[in-house]
């Protein structure tokens, strides 16, 4: 193995994760995921790059799988396919942890601008700093991100937390008429 393919399975192993979860916050097609995180790394393991340190490294991916996404939103494709493409893994996983699916479907159905420094800070534990140099916003800008974000998810979480209840009342008036319509006159 050279020299060259240890560092991108380092590099693969380290930040990965961090990329894929990147990604799949910003496309629904489990195949387009696939596909841009491939290019992020084949990006990386084509390119001679030279990084400072590590936090450069780490938002050198991030910033290419942000830039790539962005391209893959605006392509004839992404244009022309209806809704989004689950596969039965991510379909089961929402089944099996019903509260992290309808946060993780909040947290996607957030504006870019706020999704993406919500994710990262709160997913991946990057400082607020390193989420303003990859983004090319000043710190208080991100700040104001992550406020709106939380304030914009709570608000949506309640809703679809009232809608449940609602639903469930609802249910609960048609199984006691049920109940009452069919249980034998005393």
């Amino acid at each position: 193995m050279t020299d060259e393919q240890k560092d991108l399975e380092f590099v693969m192993d380290k930040y990965g994760r961090t990329v894929n979860g990147l990604i799949a916050s910003m496309l629904g097609s489990p195949s387009e995921r696939d596909d841009i995180f491939q290019e992020v790394f084949l990006l990386y393991y084509t390119k001679e790059l030279c990084f400072e340190d590590e936090k450069a490294r780490r938002s050198w991916l991030i910033r290419t799988a942000i830039n790539l996404c962005k391209a893959a939103n605006r392509s004839p494709w992404y244009k022309l396919r209806s809704g989004e493409e689950f596969d039965a893994d991510t379909l089961a996983a929402a089944e099996e942890r019903p509260e992290e699916s309808r946060l993780w479907r909040a947290v996607c159905g957030l504006k870019e601008k706020y999704r993406l420094p919500l994710y990262l800070h709160y997913f991946e534990g990057i400082a607020l700093s390193d989420i303003a140099q990859v983004m090319k916003l000043s710190e208080g800008a991100v700040k104001m991100r992550l406020k709106r974000a939380r304030e914009k998810l709570k608000a949506e979480l309640e809703s679809v937390e009232d809608q449940t209840e609602k639903e469930a009342a609802a249910h609960e008036r048609e199984r006691e008429k049920e109940y009452i319509i069919h249980s034998p006159k005393a």
